[in-house]
């Protein structure tokens, strides 16, 4: 195996355990090409609450907590979350979709 290819299976692994512990059903992983797991919680998730508990509980794995972020565009903003998770750098986040979440 090449030393890129441990490192994506490594990624990808430790992906794999951070969303089993915390329980998080339906969440979408990207792997980046840097090692940072990127973790979204879709709006198909649930309500916001039910979308930003999940994002919490993937964020106090990651030893972080989520906070809001407002940026333009078709959401509201964000819930996001950055961390550091069996050694890769981690980001967590959701859309907020409804004025007042």
């Amino acid at each position: 195996m090449t030393p890129a290819l441990a490192a994506q299976v490594a990624l990808i692994r430790a992906a794999a355990d951070l969303i089993e512990q915390a329980g998080a059903e339906d969440v979408s992983f990207s792997p980046s090409g840097d090692g940072e797991i990127v973790l979204q919680v879709p709006g198909h998730c649930g309500s916001p609450a039910e979308r930003a508990a999940k994002v919490a509980a993937l964020a106090a794995l990651a030893g972080c907590e989520p906070a809001p972020q407002r940026r333009p565009g078709p959401t509201r903003g964000w819930i996001y979350a950055r961390g550091l998770f069996a050694g890769h750098p981690v980001r967590i986040y959701t859309p907020v979709t409804e004025e007042n979440p």
